[in-house]
Parts: structure tokens; sequence; C-alpha cells
């Protein structure tokens, strides 16, 4: 029976170590995503009117949207309208063509909906 005492210590003991080493690893690990992300990143927000829909689609512009594959585009309802978003079924296509981008939705919209765009910069060498 103190064998198995011995044994639970023991592994409440590593557990105890490895939270420990890994809340480290993810700190530092935050430091340097954030750093890189100083420049590698852009926040930009587009409307899609209600109006602009045809077919469930509509295609927006905007400067910042670049058909590179060494970019990700991260899409998500604005706080004041995300419940449409997600009621709707917005989704954002790829960028193929720089400065616009294409989004479908499975619900037309009646309301204007604001997006918020995050583009990040991915290294694409694997």
């Amino acid at each position: 029976m103190a064998e198995k005492l011995t044994t639970i210590d023991q592994l409440k003991k590593l557990a105890l170590r490895t939270k420990a080493d890994s809340a480290a690893r993810i700190s530092e690990l935050a430091e340097m995503i954030a750093a890189g992300l100083e420049d590698a990143q852009i926040g930009f927000t587009v409307t899609l009117p209600a109006a602009n829909w045809s077919g469930r689609a509509q295609t927006v512009q905007h400067e910042s949207f670049l058909a590179d594959s060494s970019y990700w585009y991260l899409v998500c309802g604005d706080a004041d309208c995300f419940m449409d978003c997600s009621d709707t079924g917005i989704k954002a296509d790829n960028v193929t063509t720089d400065g616009e981008i294409t989004f479908r939705c499975e619900v037309t919209p009646d309301v204007d909906l604001t997006v918020n765009i995050l583009r990040l910069e991915v290294d694409t060498d694997e």
C-alpha cells in the first residue's frame, strides 16, 4: 500500500513540474508570436450591404486583400452583428484577386453586416 502512495505522490510532483514547464513554454511562445505578429498582421473591417447580395454572394473591395498564398485571412462578424452573421451562414472565399474577396451566405441577410478581418502573414516554406 505504501508503494502506491509513493507512486501517486511522485505522479503529483511530476504533474506539477510539467504544468509549470508547460506554462513557461506557453508564455514564451505567446511572446514570440506577439513579437512576430506586430509586422505580420493587419486588421480591418468591411461592410456587407444587405442590398448587394446576388445569388447568395457579394464581392467587396479593400486594398488590404492580397491574392498571395503567404497571407491567411481570419473573418468574424462584428460584435453588433455577430449573431446575424452566424444565423445567415456568412463565409468568405479565398482571396484570388488583389483588392477583393467574395462572401457567401446560406440565407440572404436583410441588414447590413460589418465583418472584422485579420490578415496574417504565414510561412509557406513547408
